[in-house]
């Protein structure tokens, strides 16, 4: 352990077997090297997040990057590589990724780790009502098309890790236990899948929504443990005076998503005819 005084190390040691990390006898799941198969795609705001679904955790890959949470998504997947030459150098270049990783558990607080498992342990019962959570951003989770892979990017310049070192640490219960658990985190990059609404629907729905509340509503898929497909949509209106309620509603399929738009459209067309002739 290079450039660390005898308390870094007693605190590594002990954070790493909190995290259950041999760097002497590693999980076999840890040697995949595999590339990432990924083409990444310009939108107008990469940390807006329109997809929330349950995730197998033993089936996300996770990818280290010298880079920073607000690089590109481009930046972060071109450097990335994956986590076992930052656990098990080889070369030079390996050593200045374990100093890396060495650096980050040093960094993290076992707190931020526990923080992250009660919260997902609450979010494995139920999806929370505004959909989104706390600090969901810090999960920097993709989905390839390509190979059917989730992988995680952890940027290693930034200075939040317990995000990185929970999924690791449940990757490595699950590898010796065999059990499977999820986490409920938003996809990263991800669209719309059209399957109950067209693209083009999501936005006159946020629209047409917008001229009856005054306030910009979220829409988001949403995909439970079971993989099935909900949209919500979550917004605010003004009730009285300067009192906002939150509102959400629920699509839990095809027939009903399009009678909600149908519906709604013709409210809009409504409202508008007869707003021009006042």
């Amino acid at each position: 352990m290079p450039n660390l005084t005898n308390e870094d190390k007693e605190s590594i040691e002990a954070k790493l077997e909190y995290i259950g990390l041999d760097l002497n006898n590693l999980p076999e799941f840890l040697y995949n090297t595999k590339s990432i198969e990924y083409r990444p795609i310009s939108i107008e705001n990469e940390n807006t997040y329109k997809i929330y679904r349950y995730i197998p955790i033993s089936k996300i890959r996770i990818y280290l990057t010298p880079t920073n949470r607000l690089n590109t998504i481009k930046e972060k997947y071109t450097n990335a590589a994956p986590i076992f030459p930052y656990i098990n150098p080889i070369n030079e270049e390996d050593i200045i990724r374990h100093t890396t990783f060495l650096n980050m558990i040093k960094m993290v607080k076992l707190e931020e780790i526990e923080n992250v498992e009660k919260e997902q342990s609450i979010l494995n019962r139920n999806i929370p009502f505004k959909v989104k959570f706390n600090q969901n951003y810090l999960w920097q989770i993709y989905y390839s098309s390509n190979t059917d892979t989730y992988f995680m990017l952890v940027p290693t310049q930034d200075l939040e890790y317990s995000t990185f070192f929970y999924l690791l640490k449940k990757q490595i219960e699950i590898s010796k236990s065999g059990k499977e658990e999820f986490i409920y985190v938003p996809i990263s990059q991800e669209e719309y899948s059209n399957k109950y609404l067209k693209k083009s629907e999501f936005v006159d729905l946020e629209k047409y929504l917008w001229l009856f509340t005054k306030s910009w509503p979220l829409t988001y898929e949403v995909y439970d443990q079971n993989n099935n497909l909900t949209i919500q949509i979550v917004g605010t209106t003004n009730v009285i005076a300067n009192i906002n309620s939150i509102y959400k509603i629920v699509l839990t399929n095809k027939e009903q998503a399009n009678k909600f738009y149908k519906l709604l459209k013709a409210l809009f067309i409504l409202q508008t005819r007869i707003t021009s002739l006042l």
